[in-house]
């Protein structure tokens, strides 16, 4: 049992003349709590911006731009790094706003809304993710097998229903491993800021 639920408990169990604890101390802890999760989620989300960037500087430029020369990806892959990186940067700002928001000193209706808003930002975080990761692999997907390289290195006879097959059934599993992580981490604060909105919601 965590903190705010012994407080509860203590405030229920206590009769009028001996309250020590008020509805304003279960706000007080319920605004602590989820303004500590929303800083969590900032600091998640920089790290997993930060930390595969810095996995580049230990791969092989050279064969990447090799790789990417040869299937013709240069300028395709040049235009989702930009808007994928504008865009995480926009969800970081709004993830830091978030923090703002809900650590700043409100009314219980600004917090639901704030808390409200952080759910939202996440959940569109994730959509996001996901659907990106989607577009990009399929795309390369399609650049890489319609190329004439990939073409000739494959055996006669090779059915490319069957290259397209394992590919997307490989890159799916893949999605579902992404979707994990995701649910797995992100979903953890979710469901404490849920918590902590109903629970606003039944002292109002």
């Amino acid at each position: 049992m965590d903190q705010l639920e012994k407080l509860k408990d203590v405030w229920q169990s206590q009769s009028e003349s001996t309250i020590k604890f008020t509805e304003s101390d279960i706000y007080n802890m319920v605004h602590k709590r989820s303004s500590s999760i929303v800083k969590w989620i900032l600091i998640i989300s920089i790290l997993e911006f930060v930390l595969p960037n810095l996995f580049i500087f230990f791969t092989d430029f050279e064969l990447t731009k090799e790789v990417y020369k040869n299937y013709g990806l240069n300028n395709i892959m040049l235009f989702y790094t930009i808007i994928h990186v504008l865009v995480i940067l926009g969800f970081i700002y709004i993830f830091y706003k978030n923090y703002r928001n809900i650590n700043a000193e409100c009314s219980v209706k600004d917090l639901l809304h704030n808390i409200f808003k952080t759910r939202n930002t996440v959940k569109h975080y994730i959509y996001y993710n996901l659907t990106i990761a989607a577009i990009i692999g399929i795309h390369v997907f399609y650049m890489v097998f319609n190329s004439e390289q990939f073409i000739e290195k494959l055996p006669k006879d090779t059915s490319m229903l069957m290259v397209w097959a394992i590919a997307l059934g490989s890159f799916a599993f893949f999605l579902f491993l992404f979707w994990c992580f995701y649910r797995i981490i992100y979903g953890f604060f979710l469901k404490k800021l849920k918590n902590n909105y109903a629970e606003l919601q039944r002292s109002e």
